[in-house]
């Protein structure tokens, strides 16, 4: 049994959006843009090519920031239309206020790199950022609930350097 920020998934359908060269959960369902070794399902993270309500949990770990500033909304929108109503989503992301605040402090290509991705192929370029704040209202506005902040202590830089999220969606249908 795995247990993702203390949500036990044995049994459970899992979807790992942007799974790239690894699942977090072997059992999980990888959905990538690109074709990897990992990879089950080959397609964009902005159209799942998914029913409504299908997954327990949605992990998307390091593909939000992928996304323009200007559609970067409808994305969580869809991840959550795939998840089932009291399901969970968890998100992870740079942290753009602390990545400025490394580069500012240490201008190297390195920390630059970190603001604006690997850039190594042709989706690897972030086109946004976020701080807690706005992603989390984000989250609020498409109807997710209990926004969480898990805090990765045995990663610990200060300041932090991602943001690591979780949310629910709401058991009851939307009025």
């Amino acid at each position: 049994m795995f247990s993702l920020q203390g949500t036990k998934v044995k049994n459970r359908l899992i979807l790992d959006i942007g799974c790239g060269e690894r699942k977090v959960i072997k059992t999980a369902i990888g959905l990538d843009i690109r074709k990897t070794k990992t990879v089950d399902i080959i397609a964009s993270a902005r159209y799942l090519p998914f029913r409504d309500e299908v997954f327990d949990y949605v992990y998307a770990s390091h593909v939000l920031e992928h996304f323009s500033h200007h559609k970067v909304k409808q994305v969580p929108k869809e991840w959550v239309r795939v998840l089932k109503r009291g399901g969970t989503l968890e998100i992870r992301c740079p942290d753009l206020r602390a990545r400025a605040f490394i580069f500012a402090l240490n201008p190297s290509w390195k920390n630059m790199r970190h603001i604006y991705g690997g850039q190594d192929h042709s989706w690897n370029y972030h086109k946004c950022g976020f701080s807690f704040g706005l992603l989390k209202n984000l989250l609020k506005e498409i109807g997710m609930y209990q926004i969480k902040r898990i805090f990765d202590w045995n990663k610990l830089i200060i300041p932090y350097k991602d943001l690591h999220i979780t949310a629910k969606k709401s058991t009851t249908t939307p009025t």
